[in-house]
């Protein structure tokens, strides 16, 4: 294998320039203008909304957070995209936190595989590139590895004020928050972390400053915490939102994406000659390339579920407070990570979409990165750098149609999302939308953006 560093670089700058192709192409429709709205009525207004996008369960997201991250940007850039650097910057510092505690618990090849696992997953790279909440949480898992990894021996103000943070910034842009809370909840109780009390509380205050504009407006509008659809307990009592969330948590470390980031039109970039035969191509490749991943994916889990054997759970009880094995640490938080998973996708009150998982996205890579690298030594070494390096070509190539052909980064074909809207607002102008790729407004019954004032003609 050639140097880890060299390697490492060559994997970083692939991933990083069809990050940028991702991010320049990216386009701005449904919840997007929802998000945008928060933004621009901060930069171009001076208006503060105190509350995020609405939730599939009702009610909006509580917090601040969501106008700041997105307003901020653009005070100095005011382009619908500007919003989206900081999301490329949360990828790549997400990659560092994984890339230490890989270093540290493994070695440098193992961190290598990572590198192809995580940085090059057409799953991340579908993520990294528009503006969305989701794309936020890769960011906030890995700072919950980091800081659990930081307390195995000891507890530690810093890590546990690093971890409470990140639940609570998550719990302001996403309802999967309870993924990493349940996480740290089981890693504590089965003694694979020690937490600080003074740490996490110094780290939940922080998260909280952003939601007292939240609480301060609970009086005049107690909408917002409205929330009318799903039941606690749904997935227990329907069982298929259980067995598709743990179907996601499998696919996330295959090339097995969700067929809604594969609805490819390559006609508005290479016109439709090209369109007619590369998209087909593209998506019966793809369909390969996930029927051949999706199996090792599968097998690592199982594999890690049985070395534990019966009764695995009271065997993941670490007693007493000696130095970690990294090895075997990595697959105690994974397990119980996966743990924690059933049970919020048991009490799911909604089912499970590809993108709720995301906070452990990192957990779902570590059972295929542990048994590839656990090989690397042995007779099957050849054979696992031959299938990394075809994994990383093949995700550098889903993650290249993507960036031609998926409706999120094209502005017309099928299946796209930029529908008509009731009304029109300056905002369009302002963020350079409408010159990138116009719509129509002013359209009677049409949708329009959470948040938005309208302007000019009002379409009945």
């Amino acid at each position: 294998m050639r140097s880890p560093t060299r390697l490492l670089l060559i994997i970083g700058l692939a991933g990083l320039a069809l990050t940028a192709l991702l991010f320049w192409r990216g386009q701005a429709f449904g919840d997007q203008l929802s998000l945008l709205a928060r933004g621009w009525l901060l930069a171009a207004r001076g208006e503060l909304v105190p509350y995020g996008n609405p939730l599939s369960t009702g009610g909006h997201e509580p917090g601040a957070l969501t106008s700041l991250l997105v307003g901020l940007p653009l005070f100095a850039w005011m382009d619908y995209r500007a919003p989206v650097v900081p999301i490329v910057l949360a990828h790549l510092l997400a990659w560092w936190l994984l890339d230490r505690v890989v270093r540290e618990a493994l070695d440098g090849r193992a961190r290598v595989l990572l590198g192809v696992l995580f940085w090059l997953s057409p799953w991340r790279l579908y993520f990294s590139g528009f503006l969305w909440n989701p794309n936020y949480l890769f960011l906030f898992g890995a700072m919950h590895l980091w800081s659990a990894w930081r307390q195995a021996e000891r507890p530690r103000f810093w890590a546990s004020a690093v971890q409470a943070l990140a639940i609570g910034l998550t719990f302001q842009l996403h309802a999967s928050f309870i993924l990493l809370a349940a996480a740290s909840a089981l890693l504590w109780w089965r003694g694979w972390q020690r937490l600080h009390w003074g740490g996490l509380a110094f780290g939940g205050a922080l998260a909280s400053l952003t939601l007292v504009p939240w609480l301060l407006s609970l009086g005049t509008h107690p909408e917002i915490t409205a929330a009318s659809k799903g039941f606690l307990g749904r997935g227990l009592v329907e069982v298929y939102p259980v067995i598709r969330g743990l179907a996601y948590w499998v696919r996330y470390a295959s090339l097995a994406v969700s067929h809604k980031m594969l609805i490819l039109d390559f006609s508005p970039s290479l016109g439709p000659r090209i369109d007619v035969w590369l998209a087909p191509a593209v998506s019966w490749t793809a369909t390969a390339g996930a029927v051949l991943t999706l199996p090792f994916s599968a097998w690592a889990d199982w594999r890690l579920l049985r070395e534990r054997g019966r009764g695995w759970f009271r065997s993941l009880r670490r007693p007493g407070l000696e130095a970690p094995e990294g090895r075997a640490w990595l697959g105690g938080y994974a397990v119980l990570s996966l743990a924690a998973a059933f049970l919020v996708f048991c009490l799911s009150p909604t089912t499970i979409m590809f993108w709720q998982g995301i906070p452990l996205f990192h957990a779902a890579l570590l059972p295929l990165l542990l048994w590839a690298a656990a090989r690397l030594d042995g007779r099957r070494a050849p054979w696992i750098r031959r299938a990394a390096a075809a994994l990383a070509v093949a995700s550098l190539l889903m993650g290249m149609a993507m960036a031609a052909g998926a409706r999120q980064y094209r502005c017309e074909g099928r299946g796209h999302g930029r529908w008509p809207l009731r009304y029109d607002s300056r905002m369009f102008d302002d963020l350079g939308m409408r010159e990138k790729c116009p719509w129509p407004v002013n359209v009677p019954g049409a949708g329009w953006p959470d948040g938005l004032p309208p302007e000019g003609p009002l379409a009945p």
